[in-house]
């Protein structure tokens, strides 16, 4: 998390590991399962920063936990990407 919508709401600096179901860019959103944390752990109230590992190098976005639920694929998450994808530079 880098920043927090509700005043008084809790900041969360723990990192998330999560595995990607699906993307649907029509939707501008990303279907996570979260793999090592309670979803409860995910404010609904707070921007998040998203990378992602590809072949290419590591992709990130900036956005929000919109949803999060449980069903038989596991801890979903839907992740709506607010400003789009931009390669993660390391100097």
């Amino acid at each position: 998390m880098n920043r927090m919508v509700l005043k008084e709401g809790r900041f969360d600096e723990k990192v998330h590991r999560c595995s990607i179901i699906t993307y649907k860019p029509e939707e501008e959103s990303i279907y996570l399962i979260a793999e090592d944390t309670d979803i409860t752990e995910f404010s609904l109230d707070g921007n998040y920063e998203c990378r992602i590992d590809t072949p290419e190098g590591e992709m990130a976005c900036m956005g929000a936990v919109v949803e999060r639920y449980w069903n038989k694929s596991g801890k979903v998450l839907k992740f709506k990407i607010k400003n789009g994808f931009y390669k993660n530079l390391v100097n």
